[in-house]
């Protein structure tokens, strides 16, 4: 289609040619030429140059399509609104691309005032950018809202300058249209972070700052520290406003240790500084993390230890002074427990000796005397009455007396008087002899016995199981 409007253009200048060279004043000889092979020879010669002079301006024309078509597509397809407009803020010449970003047509852009298209309360920005730009003829930037034909707002960032038109008596303005929506929203967002944080940062009650990594600027300051400081140190070098009489950073100073070689944060530097002017300890925490515009700043957190300190002290002391006291309290309980051992001993002792004296009493004076009471008496009751005397008194000096007693503790003492008679062999015979009773009572005495010590409906001797008692 370029080719053919291009020949049908060249067609109609070679009308207008033939047109031309039918008038008078051209069909007159121009020239004389004696030779008439010399005419053709020109004629010829004019007649080439003029056919390459027609493939130059071809090459020429069609150059120029491709430039308008090029020119065309970057212009209406760029990713920013492109406008022309007149001193009075009229459009001359829009660009799709803002078509689309206000949702209406390019012709309807044509020819009204890009102030329609301006948020009303943002009208006094874009006329004071004009009126800056009109006045200094220099680029102006400024950032607006506008709104869409359906009346959706969103942001942008205007960017006008002067556009260079040599010869012609009114000037024209060229303004870049930018859509800056994600960045405020972006911006927003950044900012009430940055609030929220500040207002976390400013309820801590320890100093906290925020400086700079490079530059060493204070970026924030938290109310504890300023109030500790009774100045807002922001905007000044950290190691300068806050240690002072420094020509450096501190020698505490870790921020190298901050970050690793890739450039991300690393785990937070906990330690314990001593301030020697102050007489106060403090625990620092240090931690790199990403400000509101993107730069890696140093978080510091300075907490005061002091009471802690001083309690851990005291603690220390305390636990000294008690590791002393019981170290001197065992001392005197190993002594104590010495003495109570020796104390033990001696009784055990005398206890020994006291069993041997009892036994010893007991062969010597009490062995004698029943001896001889035996011997003096005639009657056969009489005997076997001082027989059970004698091992009664026998049971009582011996370890076996507990164990009897044990066993039979819920006899009644007529009950274990027939149960020593048993005991010796006597029958119930002789043991109602012995007791005055009947044979029948004895009888009942010894069920008795029997069923309190466990022995009812078994075939056990009564006597031998008293035996085994001994």
């Amino acid at each position: 289609m370029q080719n053919k409007t291009t020949e049908e253009k060249f067609d109609a200048l070679r009308r207008q040619a033939e047109a031309l060279m039918s008038n008078p004043d051209f069909s007159k000889r121009l020239v004389a030429f004696e030779d008439p092979l010399q005419l053709i020879h020109e004629l010829q010669t004019f007649q080439v140059e003029l056919e390459l002079q027609n493939d130059e301006l071809r090459l020429a024309q069609q150059e120029l399509t491709e430039f308008k078509i090029n020119y065309t597509q970057l212009y209406d397809f760029t990713p920013v609104g492109y406008v022309t407009l007149d001193a009075k803020g009229k459009i001359l010449n829009a660009n799709l691309t803002l078509a689309r970003m206000l949702a209406t047509e390019k012709s309807a852009l044509i020819n009204r005032p890009l102030s329609d298209h301006v948020l009303p309360r943002d009208q006094d920005i874009y006329y004071l950018h004009l009126q800056a730009l009109f006045a200094s003829e220099k680029r102006q930037v400024c950032d607006l809202k506008m709104k869409k034909k359906e009346g959706d707002l969103f942001d942008v960032q205007l960017e006008s300058t002067v556009i260079p038109e040599p010869g012609q008596g009114k000037a024209r303005y060229r303004t870049v249209i930018i859509d800056v929506s994600d960045r405020k929203h972006t911006e927003r967002l950044l900012k009430y972070g940055r609030h929220q944080l500040e207002s976390v940062l400013n309820r801590i009650e320890s100093s906290v700052y925020v400086a700079d990594m490079t530059s060493y600027e204070i970026l924030f300051m938290n109310s504890y520290m300023k109030k500790k400081h009774n100045a807002d140190l922001t905007g000044q070098i950290c190691w300068a406003a806050i240690h002072g009489k420094q020509t450096g950073p501190c020698d505490i100073c870790n921020n190298d240790r901050l970050m690793d070689e890739a450039g991300n944060p690393t785990e937070p530097c906990i330690w314990e500084f001593y301030n020697k002017g102050s007489d106060q300890w403090h625990e620092l925490s240090s931690l790199a993390i990403p400000w509101t515009d993107g730069r890696m700043v140093r978080l510091e957190i300075a907490r005061n230890i002091t009471g802690r300190k001083q309690a851990e002290k005291k603690q220390k002391e305390m636990r000294l002074t008690l590791e002393e006291k019981v170290k001197q309290r065992t001392a005197e309980l190993e002594d104590m427990n010495a003495t109570l051992r020796i104390l033990l001993k001696k009784r055990d002792e005398d206890k020994n000796e006291i069993k041997e004296r009892i036994f010893a009493n007991y062969k010597l004076i009490l062995t004698p005397i029943i001896l001889n009471l035996k011997k003096s008496l005639t009657r056969e009751s009489q005997k076997n009455m001082m027989d059970i005397l004698e091992s009664e008194l026998k049971n009582v000096l011996s370890p076996f007396s507990k164990k009897l007693s044990g066993q039979m503790v819920n006899l009644t003492p007529m009950e274990i008087h027939i149960a020593d008679l048993v005991k010796f062999g006597k029958t119930n015979k002789e043991i109602s002899e012995i007791m005055h009773s009947s044979i029948h009572t004895i009888s009942r005495h010894r069920e008795n016995i029997r069923k309190k010590i466990g022995l009812k409906n078994k075939k056990i001797n009564l006597r031998s199981f008293l035996s085994t008692l001994e």
